[in-house]
């Protein structure tokens, strides 16, 4: 007979949520906005450095050569986090609350630095990844901070660009926390682009969903995710064939979405573009929808 027991917490265990406030407190970095990561840094006895990591990989504790684009590193021995040089002062700050996180998170700190690649399983790696783009988030938005902000204020795109550049946070990711944690039924849909002419009009190129966001009320009334039945789309598609999606700008138009069993929804949205991506916010929905009116 297969038996199950139950598992125990270790005595030692820290709640992230526990870890975030009191850095955040101890390190006098809360409620001072944006989270400034020279105070964290400083107060974890960290220091940031700037590297080309293409050409000073020296620095790394590893042998090998790390795969993909390699934008920040924590040492532990020199108390260091680099980050690649050249980046910009929004993505390089996240880096740096990334590495953060693998200094502050327990189970990152005894496994990430002492076991191998051999002894280090690829699904473990991926989930400390994960836990610690999380936990960097959670530092940029200061907890439930910029989330409390945004609840009390419009279900709006306009919330969001708003309390943004408070936050020292880019526009998508400020769009990501803004719908992923709202009460209300909301969706978010990011275009990317799929082809360009250098030569063009921003109306020329072609467009295709990169990935979308929902709200958890939002799942629950209506769907998790969209797809395009067509593999790229243009703007006008988007946004309406007489419209022009300047960038910093938001136009509202109304969506239809079709599920397999051909009943439809539509929905209020609002359009924004940052100049590389386009972000179309379902916002509410609109009543008489052929699902609704049943």
């Amino acid at each position: 007979m297969h038996k199950l027991r139950t598992a125990v917490r270790p005595e030692d265990y820290i709640p992230p949520e526990e870890i975030l406030d009191t850095l955040l407190v101890e390190s006098g970095a809360a409620g001072h906005l944006p989270t400034n990561e020279r105070r964290i840094l400083s107060f974890l006895g960290l220091e940031q450095l700037s590297f080309d990591f293409m050409n000073e990989l020296e620095f790394l504790d590893t042998p090998q050569k790390p795969e993909g684009e390699l934008r920040a590193a924590l040492h532990l021995g020199e108390r260091v986090v680099a980050t690649q040089s050249g980046m910009g002062e929004k993505r390089t700050r996240f880096s740096v609350f990334h590495e953060v996180a693998h200094c502050v998170l327990p189970e990152h700190h005894a496994k990430l630095f002492v076991d191998t690649d051999q002894t280090l399983s690829w699904w473990a790696k991926a989930r400390f990844e994960r836990e610690a783009n999380q936990f960097a988030a959670d530092l940029l938005f200061q907890g439930r901070r910029f989330t409390e902000q945004a609840l009390s204020r419009d279900t709006s795109l306009k919330t969001v660009l708003d309390l943004a550049p408070r936050y020292g946070a880019s526009y998508e990711a400020a769009f990501r926390r803004f719908t992923e944690s709202h009460t209300l039924p909301c969706a978010l849909i990011v275009y990317q682009k799929t082809s360009q002419n250098d030569e063009s009009f921003v109306e020329d190129d072609d467009y295709g969903i990169q990935y979308s966001i929902t709200s958890a009320p939002f799942r629950k009334l209506f769907f998790a995710s969209v797809r395009m039945t067509d593999d790229k789309c243009k703007l006008a598609d988007i946004a309406g064939p007489q419209e022009s999606l300047r960038t910093g700008q938001t136009i509202e138009k109304e969506l239809t979405i079709e599920n397999q069993n051909k009943e439809k929804w539509r929905f209020e949205t609002e359009i924004f573009s940052n100049g590389y991506k386009i972000f179309q916010f379902l916002r509410r929905p609109i009543l008489n929808s052929s699902k609704q009116a049943r």
